[in-house]
């Protein structure tokens, strides 16, 4: 079997996020970068699906240069290959990202397609469904819970008060939740041998993004909290707050 994995770049979720002169992007000067972490659980359901299906398994990221540390590590974690779509900036367009994705995967007939079901920087959960899309293949996305069986597909996601199963047939995309369960440590030999692996590259070519980002702000700045000591009566706690508040 055949199973690719979409992986973003995603500045560190601790990494203290500035915007940049232009007021369009983040300042990525000095930021530090990870597998967005949905795809990072998307990447460990490829490796047990590869590991019971005797299967390939490629990660594939669309971005510039940087990105290549983030297929490293996907193939530290045991990714069997690596495809780099290079490209200077991602694209905000969420339609864009995913005709790319299309234009590299679809002439490499794979039997699976595993994506984080959103990214932690723009949350916007599109990309699945427009890939799946694009390629004419089903596509089902908040999945928690992925078992194959041959060619079908039985996935488990949540709804407001009942958990749904789904069967499908392969060729499929499939958006995985970070809820499926945690990725495992690239081993020490993954490290050493995912050094020596050649990243391959593929070379496409991004539509015209039908939106654009015009303006980024940071938020605004929240109110320092207020700190009161009780009185000995309620008269005297209710005027320790209003002193407080009062300070705000």
């Amino acid at each position: 079997m055949k199973i690719a994995v979409c992986i973003k770049q995603t500045p560190d979720t601790e990494a203290r996020i500035l915007v940049a002169p232009s007021g369009c992007s983040i300042e990525e000067a000095g930021l530090t970068w990870i597998i967005s972490p949905h795809d990072e659980s998307a990447l460990e359901q490829a490796l047990q699906i590869r590991d019971r299906c005797q299967g390939r398994v490629t990660a594939v990221a669309l971005g510039p240069a940087r990105v290549k540390q983030a297929l490293r590590e996907a193939l530290a974690m045991g990714a069997d290959e690596a495809l780099h779509l290079p490209c200077d900036a991602m694209p905000a367009d969420a339609a864009v990202t995913a005709a790319a994705l299309a234009q590299a995967l679809a002439p490499r007939t794979f039997d699976l397609i595993l994506t984080g079901e959103q990214s932690i920087d723009q949350a916007g959960s599109q990309v699945p469904q427009r890939l799946a899309v694009a390629l004419g293949w089903p596509c089902v996305t908040a999945v928690e819970g992925l078992e194959v069986d041959g060619n079908s597909v039985n996935a488990e996601r949540p709804r407001e008060q009942a958990e749904e199963t789904v069967r499908f047939e392969l060729p499929a995309v499939v958006g995985i939740n970070r809820r499926i369960g945690e990725p495992r440590y690239p081993s020490f030999r993954g490290i050493m041998k995912a050094k020596r692996k050649p990243i391959g590259v593929a070379v496409v070519t991004l539509d015209e993004e039908a939106m654009v980002r015009v303006r980024m702000r940071a938020p605004k700045a929240k109110k320092q909290g207020v700190v009161g000591a009780y009185g000995s009566g309620i008269e005297d706690t209710v005027a320790a707050l209003l002193a407080g508040a009062a300070k705000v």
